[in-house]
């Protein structure tokens, strides 16, 4: 890093690392069917946090993409696509190979039976299939969460580039938030307002995603502002207040008869801290170490997502019976492991990649010199035959 560059602030790192671990405590407690009310009995909140900031990075890409006047529209968004599936592919298809083999090796009489269904999930695709029942037979659970995004991000991108050529920014915002609120409209209409599983929880991608959007919008309004000492202190409180709390409540035993007040208390929170990190009038952590660690933490947010299912699938197969808290300290421990070795290959492969790269053009360059040297011996031995010919 430079020694004028400021350190990039990863707060917003180390709390993508809370919320997966509060994701990871709501499955482990949704996996039991009984009816007691348990610690993360609401941590499915924390999907609200990745929804808006997957909606606050969205705009911040596309408008380097609208910058590239050479690339062909289509081009851009199969880029853009294609950039989004592959960060999350490798993770992905490891999670989903290690729950086959689980359900290969353990229910072998009803494999077939929970394999079919669950094709869709392997290629990030079940929440657009309107099923007779609903998302929960994909193969890892929680990759709803990623299927509902990369669907509605597709459009999502398709119609903010062809209407930020007539209106720009915020605007485009509006009109995929119009267009939201008119499927609502036209779906309850003809269903009698009795909406699909699948569909409730898409139009709630695309509506957090907007919201995410509308945030990178006012984070650049805000960052533009210059504030008395006061206010900036109410900042930094909201911000903390705007992450932890929705952590708290995900964390304590509440009914989840509350889950759509809880639902609207996370929104708001996430949609302030969030913007108020982004616009520079937070909490900055300036320390390099900190940053790294942070940076790290949030680095295996993704594999905590999608492992910590393989683990509860195995747990469940293995031993029916487990009492919660045994569950927990084998779920929470296993997946942190997994996640961090995870990371530190594919950290040790990235290396070698970019190793690779970084060789190839000085090979490229010493092979160039070593032809001209070669030309110019050649080149010598030339002119002294013809002095030779010539004496």
């Amino acid at each position: 890093m430079p020694k004028n560059s400021k350190p990039r602030n990863n707060l917003i790192e180390f709390f993508r690392f809370i919320y997966s671990l509060l994701v990871m405590g709501y499955h482990v407690q949704f996996s039991y069917s009984d009816d007691e009310i348990d610690a993360f009995e609401n941590g499915a909140l924390a999907v609200e946090f990745f929804f808006i900031l997957s909606g606050y990075f969205l705009p911040r890409s596309l408008e380097k993409l609208i910058k590239d006047e050479k690339t062909s529209f289509i081009k851009k968004v199969f880029y853009f696509m294609k950039n989004k599936v592959t960060a999350l592919l490798n993770v992905h298809l490891i999670a989903i190979v290690a729950v086959i083999i689980i359900i290969a090796c353990c229910d072998k009489s009803s494999f077939f039976d929970k394999f079919l269904p669950g094709i869709p999930s392997i290629f990030l695709v079940h929440m657009i299939i309107v099923w007779s029942s609903d998302f929960e037979k994909a193969l890892i659970v929680p990759e709803w969460y990623l299927s509902s995004m990369l669907i509605c991000m597709l459009f999502m991108v398709i119609i903010f580039l062809l209407f930020n050529k007539i209106i720009n920014g915020i605007y485009t915002t509006l009109v995929l938030v119009g267009i939201i609120i008119i499927i609502t409209l036209i779906t309850g209409l003809a269903t009698s307002w009795n909406f699909n599983k699948n569909l409730v929880y898409d139009l709630r991608a695309w509506g957090e995603m907007c919201l995410g959007m509308f945030s990178y919008y006012l984070s650049i309004y805000v960052k533009g502002k210059t504030y008395v000492d006061c206010v900036n202190i109410l900042l930094k409180f909201v911000e903390m207040i705007g992450y932890c709390l929705p952590v708290i409540l995900g964390i304590i035993p509440i009914s989840s008869d509350y889950e759509g007040y809880l639902m609207g208390v996370t929104v708001i929170c996430i949609f302030c801290a969030v913007f108020i990190t982004f616009a520079g009038k937070g909490i900055i952590i300036e320390n390099n170490k900190v940053n790294h660690v942070f940076g790290y933490l949030g680095a295996i947010s993704l594999p905590i997502y999608l492992f910590h299912p393989v683990i509860i699938t195995l747990i469940d197969y293995l031993k029916d019976d487990f009492p919660k808290w045994e569950k927990f300290l084998i779920v929470f421990p296993s997946t942190l492991f997994l996640s961090f070795l995870y990371r530190i290959i594919a950290d040790l492969l990235n290396k070698k990649k970019k190793k690779k790269i970084n060789e190839k053009p000085k090979i490229e360059e010493e092979e160039k010199t070593n032809i001209k040297d070669e030309s110019k011996i050649k080149g010598n031995e030339m002119e002294n035959e013809n002095e030779k010919n010539n004496a």
